[in-house]
Formats: C-alpha cells, structure tokens, sequence
C-alpha cells in the first residue's frame, strides 16, 4: 500500500495528536520518577528523625534510669550516716556490738584526726559541693583464728556508718608463755582502716 501526499494530509491530525500522547507520556513519566525521588527522600529522612528521636528517648531513659540510681545510692549513703560530719560516738558503739557479738577478747583501737581524702586511699577532690574525707584507725586484736578478723572487717562494712577501706592487716601468733592464752585467743592482729565520709563542702 502506497501513500500519497493526500493520505499525509488526512494523517496529519493523528500524527500530532500521537506527538502531543507522547510529550505528555514523557512529562508524566518524568514527574512520576521526579514525585518518586522526592517521596523516597522525604522517607529517608522520616525514618532518620524516627531513629533520632528513639535515640534521644533511649538516652533520655538511660540518664533517667542512672539519675533514679545516683539518688538511691544517695540516700542509702545518707541513712547509713557516710554523708554528712563524722560519727565517731556511733563508730564507736559499732565496735562495741561487733566485739561483744563476735566475742573477741580485747580490741584496742586508736582514730586520727579527720583528714581530705588523699590519691593514696581514693581519687582526691570536690564534687557538687561535698568533699570526701579520712579518718584513719589503728586497732589490735586477739583472735582464735583469721576468720575472726575476716568477721570483724566484713561486719564494720556493713554496719558501720562510714566506708571501710584496709590500708593494712598482718597476724601474728600469740606468746606461748601467757596464761590467758587460750581466752586471749591464739593469734593476734593489727590493722589499719580508712573510715571515710563524705563532707558538705562549704
């Protein structure tokens, strides 16, 4: 089948109104994928100030959950007497139940002068306003065996109103010539303790 000039006419219309279909096919596919490109985007970035507000709700409950902590572990502190001036009367009342619970023979003891917590004991210095302070204690002891010492420093620990630390300990065995060995015990023990406190630093 031929066409002539004349058919070209008669297609014409059709042929333009086939380029029109195609430009506008082509415009609608390009704002499509543009529309695309624009909403992926625009994804993208939803989910990343999702995930950046569930990290900033994570932290959020993480430094809650440390500061709920924090006050707890302050006012265990408190009530147990370590935060605030010194309780010597008490300290000593403390050795007092633990010698007579523990039936230790003698305990002699001496305390130091109240001192800031040097770098030797524990990291030095102020924090919000409190200050950690030392009072070094010096004791000696009968024993009838180590476990008594262990008891003695373990029951201080939970007991008395301050932090126990042991600079240091030694154990010796008593005299054989003492007629009260056998109540005395048949060790002795001496040891040096930092109580430590915390101090409002004023």
């Amino acid at each position: 089948m031929k066409l002539d000039v004349k058919d070209f006419k008669y297609l014409q219309g059709a042929l333009m109104l086939f380029t029109g279909c195609l430009l506008v096919a082509g415009i609608l596919v390009w704002g499509a994928g543009t529309i695309k490109k624009r909403t992926e985007a625009a994804h993208q970035a939803a989910l990343a100030a999702q995930q950046g507000a569930e990290n900033t709700l994570a932290r959020a409950r993480s430094e809650e959950q440390q500061l709920r902590e924090m006050i707890n572990r302050f006012q265990i502190l408190t009530t147990r007497g370590i935060i605030g001036p010194e309780q010597r009367l008490d300290w000593i009342e403390t050795l007092g139940r633990i010698k007579t619970a523990r039936r230790i023979y003698q305990l002699d003891y001496d305390f130091a002068a109240q001192r800031p917590v040097t770098a030797d004991i524990l990291p030095s210095g102020t924090a919000n306003g409190y200050q950690l302070m030392a009072s070094q204690m010096h004791f000696s002891m009968h024993l009838l065996h180590e476990g008594d010492l262990l008891g003695v420093i373990d029951d201080l620990r939970q007991t008395a109103p301050s932090l126990i630390q042991i600079r240091s300990c030694r154990i010796d065995r008593s005299s054989p010539n003492t007629a009260e060995r056998p109540a005395r015990g048949l060790l002795t023990s001496e040891c040096t303790l930092e109580w430590i406190t915390v101090k409002e630093d004023k």
